[in-house]
């Protein structure tokens, strides 16, 4: 599904059997909502998941707050969720920005 804004999801199986999540375009509010529902969906699925936010052009505070929220949950019921470290400059930036960087992905 393609929102006005060109947002889309792209899955693919890896050979490691995680699902990547592909988000691609501007995650904004409209594209968060997307988001969730489709992760709702792999998550009662029982697939891990792997999110790659490396085509992401502009995340705003809704799209931010929808990796969190997901990736919180995920971590509390210990579901095989995670997000990839490639990451474009403006979601780099957002993320510096607010001090996340350590909570999504910590030191092992």
């Amino acid at each position: 599904m393609t929102d006005a804004t060109g947002f889309h999801m792209r899955e693919e199986f890896e050979l490691d059997g995680v699902l990547r999540l592909d988000l691609i375009g501007e995650l904004d509010l409209p594209a968060a909502d997307d988001f969730l529902v489709r992760v709702r969906q792999l998550r009662q699925g029982g697939y891990p998941v792997r999110v790659d936010l490396s085509q992401v052009t502009f995340i705003d505070s809704a799209g931010l707050g929808a990796l969190v929220g997901t990736l919180a949950g995920a971590r509390r019921d210990g579901w095989d969720l995670t997000l990839d470290e490639e990451i474009t400059d403006p979601v780099r930036r957002l993320i510096d920005f607010v001090g996340l960087t350590s909570y999504l992905w910590p030191a092992d």
